[in-house]
C-alpha cells in the first residue's frame, strides 16, 4: 500500500497538529495545576478563561518565537519539526546513527501511514458527531413548539432580564433527561416532561436564565469549536480531559451569571432546582452539540457548593487572575527561541574551519530537503499523469512509450508479408493459365494439372483419353455407323464437356482465392496502419508522463548523490555506492 501520494498536503497539517497538541499539553498541565492550587478562590469567569486559553492554543495556526517561552526548557524533548527527510542528525555527544540507504525501494513510508491514520480518526470523529446531531435534529423537528402562555411569558421575562433578543422556541421532549439548548441559528429550549411537573415557576425561571446565558454567550457555536478541536487532536487524552473540564467550567460560569440576577434568598432555590433535575438525568444518547443544564452528575456537587458560597470576586482576585492569564499567554503562546549561530573565532583556525564545515553541512542539508520535497512533488505529478492518461503497467514500466506492443506490430507486418506473397503467387498463376487458355484449350489441358493439380480433373482426363483410344479402335473395326461406335462417341463428348467445365471451375476457384487473399492483404494492411497511427498518437499523448518520469529519476539521482556526500562529510567514511550508481 502506497501512503506517499497524500504526503504533499497531509504533511504540513499533521506536523502542525502533533506539535500544537504537544505544546498545548504543557499548557493543559499548567492550567490544571493552577486550578487545583487556587481552588475556590479562582472565580468561575477566570477558571473558564483558562480553559478557553487551552482551546485557543489547540487551534492557533502559528506562534512567535520568544526567549521567555517555557519551551526553551525542553528543546530536546519538544522537537521543532517532524522528520520530513531521512538525514540523520549528529548528536552533541558525537554519536553516529546508522546509515540509511535512500536509494533503495521505499515500499512504505511509515510516517505517511501515521498521517493517514490521523486523518482517518479525524474523519470518523467528525462524522460520528454529525450523525448524532442530524438524528437528534430530526427527532426534535418532529415535536411542536409550546403554545402555553405561562411558559412563553416566563421565557420573555427571562429574555428581558438577560438582554437576549433572539427568537427562541420551547419544545417539550419526553426523551431528554435535562433541560437543554439546541441549535445555533434557530435556538430551541428543550424541556423534559418531568421537569415541568417537578419545578415551579420560580425554579423554571432559573433554568430559563441558565439556558439564556448559553444563548447570550454563543455556547452552541463554542460546542462545535470544542468538537472540532477534540476531533483534530483525537489521539491526545489530555485534550479530551481539557475539553471536558471546559464544558464543566462553562456551566459554573453560567451558574454565576444566573446568580448575579437572583436575590440572595433565591440562591438556595436554584441549587434545589439542580438537585431535582438530577433525579431524571441519565446522559444516555446525549448529543454533543447540546448545551444542557446538567452535563455530568459528578459536577453537581461542585456547582451546588459554588451556588451556596457565591460572592462576587474581589479586586485583588481579579488582578491576580488576569496576571496569571497574561503570564500563561507569554510563556505558552510562544515557541522556543531560535539558536543563534556561534560567532567565528578568527584567532583559532581550527574552530574557524569547523564552523565553515558546519555551515557547509547546513547548506547541504537545506539543499537536500529542497531536492527531497521537489522529488516528492514530482512523484505525485507522475502518479497523477499516469492516472489521468490511463497508462498501463506495461507502458509505465518503460519497455515502450505507446499502448501497442512493438512485437505485436512486427508479427502483424510479418503475417501481412506472407499473405501478400500468397496473393501474388495466386494472381500470377491465374494470369498464366488465362494466357494459355487463350492459345487453345488442348494446351491448357496439358498444363493445368502440372500448374494446379486437381484429382477430379485428372480422373476426368484419364477417362477422356481412354474413351478416345477406344473410339479410334471401334472406328477401324466396326465403322462410324455402328451403334456401339456412336455410344462411345457420345461418352467421349460427355467426358470432354465435363473436363471443360472442371477447368472453368478450377480457374474460377483460383480467381476467388486470389480475390480473398487480396481482401485479407488489404485488411491486414489497414490493421497494421491503424496500429502504427494509434501507437504514434499514444506516444504523443504519453510524452508528458515519460518526460515527468525522467525528470523525477534525475531529481532522485541528484538527491541520493547529495545524501551520500552529506554522510561522507558528517561521519568521515566513504559510503558504498549502490549498483545503479556504479554503472
Amino acid at each position: 500500500m502506497n501512503f506517499n501520494a497524500p504526503s504533499h498536503f497531509l504533511g504540513p497539517i499533521f506536523e502542525w497538529t502533533w506539535q500544537t497538541s504537544l505544546y498545548a499539553s504543557v499548557l493543559i498541565a499548567l492550567v490544571v495545576v493552577i486550578q487545583l492550587a487556587a481552588g475556590k478562590r479562582l472565580a468561575p469567569r477566570w477558571r473558564y478563561a483558562l480553559g478557553v486559553l487551552v482551546l485557543i492554543r489547540l487551534l492557533l495556526p502559528a506562534v512567535p518565537a520568544s526567549a521567555f517561552s517555557v519551551f526553551n526548557l525542553g528543546k530536546a524533548v519538544l522537537p521543532s519539526s517532524a522528520p520530513a527527510t531521512p538525514i540523520p542528525a549528529i548528536s552533541e555527544e558525537g554519536a553516529v546513527p546508522p546509515v540509511i540507504n535512500v536509494a533503495g525501494d521505499r515500499k512504505i513510508d511509515w510516517w505517511n501511514a501515521v498521517r493517514v491514520l490521523w486523518l482517518l480518526g479525524l474523519t470518523i470523529s467528525l462524522l460520528t458527531v454529525m450523525c448524532q446531531h442530524r438524528k437528534f435534529a430530526r427527532r426534535i423537528a418532529a415535536e411542536l413548539p409550546v403554545t402555553d402562555e405561562r411558559l412563553l411569558s416566563l421565557l420573555e421575562n427571562c429574555k428581558s432580564v438577560m438582554g437576549v433578543r433572539r427568537q427562541i422556541n420551547i419544545v417539550i421532549t419526553p426523551s431528554l433527561g435535562t433541560p437543554a439548548l439546541f441549535g445555533f441559528r434557530q435556538p430551541r429550549l428543550l424541556l423534559p416532561e418531568g421537569a415541568l411537573h417537578k419545578l415551579d415557576d420560580r425554579e423554571l425561571r432559573m433554568v430559563f436564565l441558565h439556558e439564556l446565558a448559553h444563548v447570550k454567550r454563543g455556547d452552541i457555536l463554542l460546542n462545535w469549536v470544542i468538537i472540532f478541536a477534540r476531533s483534530l487532536h483525537w489521539f491526545n487524552p489530555l485534550v479530551w480531559l481539557a475539553m471536558r473540564r471546559l464544558r464543566a467550567d462553562r456551566e459554573l460560569l453560567c451558574d454565576a451569571m444566573v446568580m448575579s440576577h437572583l436575590a440572595a434568598d433565591e440562591r438556595h432555590a436554584y441549587g434545589n432546582a439542580l438537585i431535582k433535575l438530577l433525579d431524571d438525568f441519565s446522559g444516555a444518547g446525549f448529543c454533543p452539540s447540546l448545551a444542557p443544564v446538567i452535563n455530568n452528575k459528578t459536577e453537581i456537587k461542585r456547582r451546588v457548593t459554588m451556588i451556596a458560597q457565591f460572592k462576587p470576586a474581589g479586586r485583588i482576585a481579579l488582578l491576580l487572575s488576569a496576571a496569571i492569564i497574561v503570564a500563561l499567554c507569554c510563556f505558552t503562546f510562544t515557541r522556543a527561541a531560535e539558536k543563534k549561530a556561534p560567532a567565528l573565532n578568527v584567532d583559532n583556525p581550527k574552530l574557524q574551519a569547523e564552523s565553515f564545515e558546519h555551515q557547509a553541512l547546513n547548506e547541504m542539508r537545506k539543499r537536500f530537503e529542497d531536492l527531497d520535497q521537489r522529488a516528492r512533488e514530482a512523484e505525485a505529478r507522475v502518479d497523477a499523469l499516469r492516472r489521468d492518461l490511463r497508462i498501463s503497467s506495461l507502458a509505465a514500466s518503460g519497455r515502450f512509450e505507446g499502448s501497442v506492443d512493438p512485437e505485436t506490430v512486427q508479427r502483424l507486418e510479418a503475417a501481412s508479408i506472407e499473405v501478400e506473397s500468397n496473393y501474388k503467387g495466386q494472381s500470377e498463376l491465374l494470369k498464366q493459365l488465362k494466357e494459355i487458355k487463350a492459345q487453345g484449350s488442348e494446351k491448357l489441358r496439358k498444363v493445368i494439372l502440372t500448374a494446379n493439380y486437381d484429382p477430379q480433373l485428372g480422373k476426368l482426363l484419364e477417362d477422356l483419353w481412354t474413351t478416345e483410344a477406344t473410339l479410334a479402335k471401334l472406328k477401324d473395326s466396326i465403322g462410324p455407323a455402328n451403334p456401339e461406335f456412336k455410344s462411345t462417341l457420345a461418352m467421349r463428348d460427355d467426358f470432354d464437356k465435363k473436363v471443360s467445365e472442371r477447368i472453368e471451375g478450377i480457374l474460377a476457384g483460383l480467381e476467388a482465392r486470389a480475390a480473398a487473399a487480396k481482401a485479407q492483404l488489404d485488411s491486414m494492411a489497414k490493421v497494421v496502419q491503424e496500429a502504427k497511427v494509434k501507437d504514434a498518437e499514444d506516444v504523443a499523448r504519453y510524452r508528458p508522463y515519460f518526460q515527468a518520469k525522467r525528470d523525477l529519476e534525475s531529481l532522485q539521482k541528484v538527491r541520493d548523490a547529495l545524501y551520500q556526500r552529506i554522510l561522507e562529510r558528517e561521519y568521515g567514511v566513504e559510503v558504498p555506492k549502490t549498483k545503479s550508481e556504479g554503472q
